[in-house]
């Protein structure tokens, strides 16, 4: 199942299978362990990071 990290309720960026997050300071830093050429940073809205969590999409 697909997997996003959401920021008071809105999806600021979807994840892949095997990817990894973490908060650094005001960014999220986005791991991929198999390509780390794909990682990613995004900086995080309004420097809160009070406001992220990590969500599954979708549903049945």
């Amino acid at each position: 199942m697909p997997r996003a990290i959401s920021y008071k309720g809105e999806i600021i960026t979807e994840l892949s299978d095997g990817e990894d997050w973490v908060v650094v300071g005001d960014k999220i830093i986005i791991a991929d362990p198999i390509d780390p050429m794909r990682s990613q940073e995004i900086t995080v809205p309004d420097g809160d990071i009070e406001g992220l969590i990590e969500v599954w999409e979708g549903g049945a």
